[in-house]
């Protein structure tokens, strides 16, 4: 320690002020890497979990409605669903309803389309159905129990066309059905 103060007493105020100016240097060389950045680091990292937490802490009540709802909504739709056949095979379902609810005159076109395996257990079909009716209340009737009867199905589509010469109503359906392919 003596020779350190007697070194630094032998020089000129110059030489003082350099080496402090080193020496404030090489401590800032070694504590910025060894302790600064780690605390920069750390305050970093807290101010983005911080988002993140802020950002699930607003979004929690909007995302826990939603999923209250989309739950119930699945009660629903398994309590509906729970009656239905899906082991008839919706494509002789769809014919039965054409001939007896819709009273389809004339002929009636059916066209199965590719359809979707869904889970392993159940196949979904979707058909283009051609027909013509002389009632709008037969094309209804046979709409509702397409939609809400024993082996319900989706309407993803419906043109109804009515010639202004004729009484005949010309119907277009694109509809979908699931059938249970676990016990084929």
């Amino acid at each position: 320690m003596e020779q350190l103060k007697k070194f630094w007493f032998e020089r000129n105020p110059r030489e003082r002020v350099l080496l402090s100016g080193l020496g404030v240097l090489g401590a800032i060389m070694i504590v910025w890497p060894a302790v600064i950045q780690p605390i920069i680091g750390a305050f970093e990292r807290q101010s983005r979990e911080l988002a993140d937490v802020t950002l699930t802490y607003t979004a929690a009540p909007d995302i826990l409605a939603r999923y209250s709802k989309l739950m119930n909504r699945r009660k629903e739709l398994e309590k509906f669903y729970s009656g239905v056949d899906v082991a008839a095979d919706p494509l002789s379902y769809l014919e039965r309803l054409l001939r007896d609810t819709a009273k389809a005159s004339g002929t009636y076109n059916v066209t199965p389309r590719e359809g979707t395996q869904l889970g392993g257990k159940y196949a979904h079909k979707l058909f283009m159905v051609n027909f013509q009716s002389g009632s709008l209340e037969n094309v209804a009737a046979f709409l509702k129990e397409l939609t809400g009867g024993s082996q319900p199905m989706l309407i993803s589509q419906i043109n109804l066309d009515r010639r202004p010469t004729t009484s005949t109503l010309n119907v277009q359906l694109e509809v979908s059905g699931f059938e249970s392919i676990a016990g084929k």
